[in-house]
């Protein structure tokens, strides 16, 4: 490198040197180059300037911000973005964490609003530009999670696809994972058969009429760990939370409920079994998830026993105070 020589007084002496000029370092292409997670936060500038742009873009149409009584009438939500994992790779970076994946979706989440408002306000090149941002960060199988959030099947024969909540297998089951406290519970939930209606047969040999029995009605069954639920769960109060989110969807006796519970005590493990039954139940009703949602049952209980302090009986019994 062909560098040229200056001549410059050093500072507080009055001698003079021949001193070379510092190389000029390249400037990097990326703002965020020295942040450590560049593919990360060139992403979240992406978005931040899509947003804004696409913001500007329908005021100055008169179609954003969209009216109270205009909100009702918008599209429903088709929006499926990928999973954490998936959306490491899409950014082409390491892992993200998960507040940093909440962020991204927040900030997808306010872009498919902004498409859904332009495509209403039919700015087809505004929501032609938001489509072509927002499929690099949607699941390849959305078509077929679409089909079946709003009840069409739109999977070909044989293919197997994976979907974000509880899905069905080949045998018509449904299973999810419901935590309480230290347990655990692994639920599988798949419709009861149709009892049978055919009457006792009868046939005549001779002078005898030989009445063969009915056919013996089976009920649905809640199996845990292999045991019916009134041997499991001996206490009233355990069966009753168990069976709490069937009765609130309206239908307890229509599944067969199988269960593999692990850990904590019958509380825990009663607990555990009905966040599970909840979120196993919405595929099969999906009219039930906002009853199930505000009742509770979906989301885990984040209550926890309080750990034992240094010095106290437990987490705050103290022991009896003793003068000598």
């Amino acid at each position: 490198m062909n560098r040229t020589r200056t001549l410059q007084r050093l500072p507080g002496s009055t001698e003079q040197r021949w001193l070379l000029p510092l190389p000029q370092r390249p400037k990097p292409e990326s703002p965020s180059f020295f942040t450590g997670a560049q593919s990360y936060q060139d992403t979240i500038i992406t978005l931040e300037t899509a947003l804004t742009s696409a913001r500007q873009q329908l005021k100055e149409a008169h179609v954003f911000p969209v009216p109270d009584h205009l909100k009702t009438t918008l599209p429903t939500n088709t929006s499926v973005f990928k999973k954490r994992e998936e959306m490491s790779q899409a950014i082409e970076q390491t892992k993200i964490r998960p507040t940093e994946y909440k962020k991204v979706l927040k900030l997808l989440n306010e872009l498919h609003h902004l498409r859904t408002v332009a495509e209403f306000g039919k700015q087809w090149e505004i929501e032609e530009g938001l489509s072509g941002l927002l499929e690099n960060f949607e699941r390849d199988n959305k078509a077929d999670i679409l089909a079946l959030r709003f009840g069409q099947n739109g999977l070909t024969e044989g293919e197997e696809a994976e979907l974000e909540r509880a899905q069905f297998d080949k045998h018509g089951r449904t299973y999810a994972l419901g935590k309480r406290k230290n347990s655990s519970a692994r639920v599988w939930i798949i419709p009861a058969k149709q009892a049978s209606t055919t009457p006792a047969a009868s046939t005549t040999t001779g002078s005898a009429t030989i009445t063969s029995p009915a056919p013996e009605v089976k009920a649905s069954q809640i199996l845990i760990n292999n045991l019916p639920l009134a041997e499991y769960f001996p206490t009233v109060t355990d069966r009753e939370k168990v069976t709490r989110p069937l009765k609130l969807a309206g239908v307890l006796g229509a599944y067969n409920v199988f269960a593999l519970v692990r850990g904590g005590g019958t509380t825990g493990q009663s607990g555990a079994l009905a966040h599970g039954i909840a979120k196993a139940l919405i595929p099969h009703v999906p009219d039930t998830a906002k009853i199930l949602s505000k009742s509770g049952l979906t989301r885990r209980d984040p209550r926890m026993v309080e750990r034992k302090k240094t010095g106290l009986a437990k987490a705050r019994k103290a022991y009896a105070w003793v003068k000598r």
